[in-house]
């Protein structure tokens, strides 16, 4: 039973690890192409009136938000390279918490200035911004109270996010394509909630329960992985049928009519690099089933 144990162990930390480079990679390589889109987007816009300069303001602030989306990728290949070789990536984890949660606050700031009001879809996705930075600041505490009640502030964020997401296509704004992007993280809108609702509480019952010393802990995580898994494989998946959608109607269609070579060149690449999230998102998935059988092979030992 103690050789199945480390076996199943073996095998789930080199699948997570590989996910986790994939997912990275996922970020990294698409947000190139998402970078210079919204450069040659910045470039279309001209200081001419108000109107435009709040434009320019935000897709800075979109660009920005991006390289943060292409270094949270980076800390997500460091934390798999750690779980490879079986250490826990917590200080990892912590900045990049801390990086989403100014990619957010980024989104939803350049997101209000280009559209020049404060709508309440933008309110929640700024304030989701900033409950997610608290909430991995304070369950730092040591006290069980504060890590309680990061837990919830953490809940509170997850519900806003998939709240505001699920009501305003933010990342559409600055193309103005008319595609339904998936949420800020790549992934389906609500989902993307749940998986931050879901790592809260994982993250409370592993403060009860002695940092993670019972069985119980692998299936929240697993649920966690299998969540986030289905919701970036979906999102992804979505988003490239649309790219490449564009791609085929770009001769007759305003979208990308009439635009250069390279914009064209840089959607098929921006496609071609989600597939690598997709893969990302079939190997979580994939690592969120072993994780129910090392937890059932655990739980059935007790």
């Amino acid at each position: 039973m103690t050789e199945t144990k480390f076996m199943l162990e073996s095998i789930l930390r080199k699948i997570v690890s590989v996910a986790a480079l994939f997912i990275g990679l996922g970020y990294l390589l698409p947000n190139i192409a998402t970078v210079i889109m919204l450069n040659y987007s910045l470039s279309q816009h001209h200081i001419e009136s108000s109107e435009n300069v709040y434009m320019i303001s935000g897709i800075i602030l979109f660009i920005i938000a991006s390289i943060l989306l292409m270094a949270i990728g980076v800390f997500i290949i460091l934390g798999g390279l750690q779980c490879f070789f079986g250490n826990v990536p917590g200080k990892i984890m912590f900045l990049g918490i801390l990086l989403s949660s100014f990619y957010l606050l980024f989104l939803g700031t350049g997101s209000a200035l280009i559209l020049q009001e404060t709508s309440w879809p933008i309110l929640l996705l700024i304030a989701s911004s900033i409950l997610v930075m608290a909430s991995a600041a304070v369950y730092m505490m040591p006290s069980f109270r504060l890590k309680f009640v990061a837990c919830l502030l953490g809940i509170l964020s997850g519900i806003f996010l998939a709240t505001a997401t699920s009501n305003s296509q933010i990342l559409d704004l600055a193309f103005n394509w008319n595609v339904p992007f998936p949420g800020p993280f790549m992934s389906m809108a609500i989902l993307e909630g749940l998986t931050i609702v879901l790592s809260s509480i994982t993250a409370l019952v592993y403060s009860v329960s002695g940092n993670g010393e019972k069985p119980v802990i692998p299936v929240f995580l697993s649920m966690v992985a299998l969540v986030y898994g289905i919701g970036i494989l979906v999102g992804s998946l979505v988003l490239s049928f649309n790219f490449l959608n564009l791609v085929w109607k770009a001769p007759w269609e305003l979208a990308l009519y009439g635009q250069p070579d390279w914009v064209l060149s840089t959607v098929v690449f921006w496609v071609a690099s989600l597939g690598i999230l997709e893969i990302g998102g079939i190997l979580l998935i994939l690592s969120a089933c072993m994780g129910f059988i090392f937890a059932t092979t655990h739980l059935s030992r007790l």
